[in-house]
């Protein structure tokens, strides 16, 4: 077969290239394997590649380049074909998109694997056709933004596999996003048997290797280890690793004056000769999709404390046996741990020759076994995979008086025989949720009136229930006016419910915004009174009223409230008069955001202000409030002002206003002018 790995480049350094490599150096024993580099940013690769491995970078960045292409006119245009919420999306473009598509348009791999999220994107929409398509998950499904989470469901639905690093994440993908034609599976990386022999025990180092990143939490370590010298001063430790954390980490080894003792040692290629000095090796991160350094050291025959934290380390130290577990963010389990090990020569051996022998399960051989297997199984399944609707769905979507949607194809319709076409309904927002409507004969799919879809974004797809293929439903006219009436339809006492379809403009496809709330408390008119704030608003839902209303203003992240007394009007009406210096007085830092919320009874949770009865989907850059401008509250004495010579300043003013949130729900900014 022939194999090809998509990467970011093949020329840096890091986990996924080391992970990459070893995969590809033992697969190339019975392949033919390639490594497709997007990007090429200096001359020589700083792993050392195999021979017989095919390196095919696609796009020059080396600075002294005479191909240098950083300032190509397809280099400064934008993707179309990679995530905008992806991490990397600024550094991809249209000459990345053409590159891509172009190699694998002559290409004949058997097997295509992507290694990054955009690149599973590029997977499986520029893989050749026939082949294989697989996607790799080096982090985790926790770790990705939910906004990047809904751009992948259609590719990670058209790939054949989704591959993870630990069987804990890959149970979280298959239950929060399902992908009923796409096979989750976990595969751990694999590390190759060092070159040198193990670690003898006898060395008076930790080590700890790793990007200097503030998820490795190498401040906690160094805390740590702080205790320890106290006790045992003929120790130190050593950090190996580069990263934006390195002068942070350097001030804080300097002010606890640990310069003798912590030492920064820099990036290490290749690091097994540094395990090998050491006699314990430490990992104190917050997170760790797989672990690859835990592996590394392990397979040197260093017993490894760790970080119990999700989900690669449980899934590779066995507690007591081969390796030692400690909470996460937890110095004095850490300093126990440690102390442990360095007071028990005999534990430290044990433990050691335990980690060696137990790592021998990631060996390229074993895990190569795995992937082997599963590009068979895929490879027998080709024929049967499910294809793309053979046309570009379009549709007409009107929200008829009684909330009714009806959403009609329009243009080009799929061949006679792709019966079963439906409506595919998809929010990504935490747990994955998908619905599903018929298409009739008339290419109308109907969602009734009171549907309950669940609060968020709804992406659309026209699927074919007989093969499972997708494509994302453009949209033509979007008729909204029956939403204008959703406050009409509301059932006395029941949940408040609005479902508002839109054009996203950035695709030209067709989305649903939900909103869901058991109680709510619809924002009415906002006006401005001198320099109070008057808001009225309407109690929706099964909610008891009990006393007068209580406007509570709770700032965002700090846990700080402050809190107004109302009037009710009518049956469910109400309204505030809210002073602005009174959050202006409590501004803490340059940009404060209050979240606004109604109390309704002393004994109820509040609940959110906001405004989601109309057919105005994204209410924060249509409705503008006017604003309050008052003077800064000075902090200190003024004599401390004088002193610093404050007073001959322009005196500091700032900016109190009620503005609209992404989810349409009411806040209060207070921000320096």
């Amino acid at each position: 077969m022939k194999i090809s790995f998509l990467i970011h480049t093949v020329y840096g350094i890091g986990g996924t290239i080391r992970t990459t490599l070893n995969l590809a150096e033992e697969l190339v024993n019975r392949h033919e394997v390639e490594i497709v580099s997007v990007f090429r940013h200096r001359d020589i690769p700083l792993f050392t590649i195999d021979p017989r491995i095919s390196v095919v970078p696609l796009v020059d960045t080396r600075p002294n380049s005479p191909t240098n292409e950083k300032e190509h006119p397809f280099q400064l245009q934008p993707a179309a074909f990679f995530p905008q919420s992806e991490a990397r999306y600024k550094e991809y473009s249209r000459l990345t998109d053409d590159r891509v598509r172009a190699h694998y348009a002559a290409s004949d791999a058997d097997i295509v694997v992507g290694t990054r999220p955009g690149l599973v994107a590029y997977v499986a929409q520029f893989a050749p056709d026939g082949a294989v398509r697989i996607g790799q998950e080096h982090m985790t499904h926790n770790h990705h933004k939910s906004a990047l989470r809904a751009e992948m469901y259609e590719h990670l639905a058209a790939i054949d596999a989704f591959v993870t690093v630990s069987e804990g994440d890959a149970a979280v993908w298959r239950e929060k996003m399902p992908l009923p034609s796409t096979r989750v599976l976990s595969i751990p990386n694999s590390v190759p048997e060092p070159q040198i022999a193990p670690s003898d025990g006898t060395g008076k180092v930790v080590v700890a290797a790793g990007r200097l990143a503030s998820e490795k939490q190498y401040n906690v370590l160094i805390n740590a280890f702080a205790k320890v010298t106290e006790v045992r001063p003929d120790w130190v430790l050593r950090i190996y690793g580069g990263g934006d954390r390195r002068p942070g980490l350097r001030d804080q080894i300097l002010k606890m004056g640990l310069y003798n003792k912590v030492h920064l040692m820099g990036p290490h290629s290749p690091i097994e000769p540094e395990w090998a000095k050491g006699a314990i090796a430490v990992s104190t991160s917050r997170h760790e999709s797989f672990g690859m350094t835990l592996v590394e050291a392990m397979r040197c025959g260093l017993p490894m404390i760790s970080t119990d934290c999700d989900y690669g380390p449980r899934e590779i130290i066995k507690d007591g046996v081969d390796g030692l577990l400690v909470p996460v963010g937890d110095v004095k389990a850490v300093v126990d741990a440690l102390l442990k090990l360095i007071d028990d020569e005999d534990l430290r051996r044990r433990l050691g020759t335990a980690a060696r022998e137990s790592a021998r399960r990631f060996d390229p051989a074993q895990v190569v076994k795995e992937y082997e297997n599963l590009f068979e199984e895929l490879v027998a399944a080709t024929s049967q995979r499910s294809p793309v609707p053979d046309f570009a769905p379009v549709g007409d979507c009107v929200v008829r008086s009684d909330g009714e949607l009806a959403i009609t194809l329009v243009g080009p319709r799929p061949a006679a025989d792709d019966a079963g076409l439906q409506l595919l309904c998809v929010r990504t927002e935490g747990s994955t949720e998908v619905r599903t409507f018929p298409f009739g004969q008339d290419g109308v799919a109907t969602i009734p009136a009171g549907e309950q879809l669940g609060e968020g974004l709804w992406e659309l797809f026209a699927e074919s229930a007989a093969t499972g293929g997708r494509a994302r439903l453009g949209s033509r006219n979007v008729d909204q006016r029956g939403a204008m009436h959703a406050a009409d339809r509301l059932v006395p006492g029941g949940p408040v419910r609005n479902l508002v379809p839109y054009v996203d403009k950035a695709r030209g496809t067709l989305v649903l915004r939900s909103w869901v709330r058991p109680v709510h408390a619809e924002a009415g008119h906002v006006r401005l009174v001198g320099k109070k704030i008057a808001l009225s608003g309407s109690l929706l839902g099964p909610a008891t009223v009990v006393g007068d209303p209580v406007l509570v203003l709770r700032r965002r992240d700090k846990g700080h409230e402050l809190t107004f007394t109302g009037q009710w009007d009518g049956e469910n009406g109400f309204h505030f008069a809210v002073p602005c210096a009174a959050p202006a007085a409590q501004q803490i830092t340059a940009h404060d955001v209050w979240d606004v919320f109604v109390r309704y009874a002393s004994n109820a949770q509040p609940v959110k202000v906001g405004r989601m009865l109309d057919d105005v989907v994204m209410k924060k850059d249509i409705y503008n409030y006017p604003l309050t401008i008052l003077p800064k509250k000075r902090k200190g004495s003024l004599v401390r002002a004088l002193a610093k010579n404050v007073l001959r300043r322009p005196k500091q003013r700032v900016r109190v206003r009620f503005l609209y949130t992404a989810s349409n729900d009411l806040a209060l900014n207070v921000v320096d002018l």
